[in-house]
């Protein structure tokens, strides 16, 4: 019987004492996590597929682009192009014409094959869309022989890091 008693007291002490140990407040992480959001989406006008080869092209509006970003440190757009900025016949690509690209109305530039950045949004306070222009400068190819004379341009978003 001593045994027992000795045994229900040492049981009733540690429970005692941690009881005693308990906290009074407790902390409890609420946490939620946004995916970043880098999309651009192009639409070509009529323009872009009547191009004047002989006579060449100034400033000629071929697409409306919208890009759309939610990175607080902002994005740039990049241009690329295959060819590095050539019209190309299509039966005869030694048959070809030059021409640049102008973003926005900023200034007239060649895409190249690695890609040329042609804006930077800076930093971004959330989620927005910008609308933006596409240009085109082609020079003129006079003696151009009959045919369709192309190229593709690649238009792509990227997230600052």
């Amino acid at each position: 019987m001593k045994f027992m008693t000795l045994t229900t007291s040492i049981v009733a002490a540690f429970t005692f004492a941690n009881t005693a140990m308990a906290a009074t407040s407790a902390d409890l992480i609420l946490q939620g996590t946004v995916s970043v959001v880098s999309e651009i989406s192009v639409a070509a006008n009529a323009g872009s597929t009547s191009l004047n080869i002989r006579g060449g092209e100034s400033n000629k509006l071929v697409a409306s682009v919208d890009e759309t970003s939610n990175n607080l440190l902002g994005y740039k757009i990049i241009i690329s192009s295959p060819t590095g900025g050539e019209l190309r016949h299509t039966a005869d690509a030694s048959k070809a014409t030059s021409y640049k690209v102008r973003y926005n109305g900023a200034s007239a530039v060649t895409p190249s094959t690695s890609g040329v950045e042609v804006k930077n949004s800076g930093s971004l306070a959330g989620l927005q869309t910008a609308s933006s222009t596409l240009a085109v400068d082609v020079t003129a190819y006079d003696l151009a022989p009959a045919g369709t004379y192309e190229d593709t341009l690649t238009i792509s978003i990227q997230s600052n890091n």
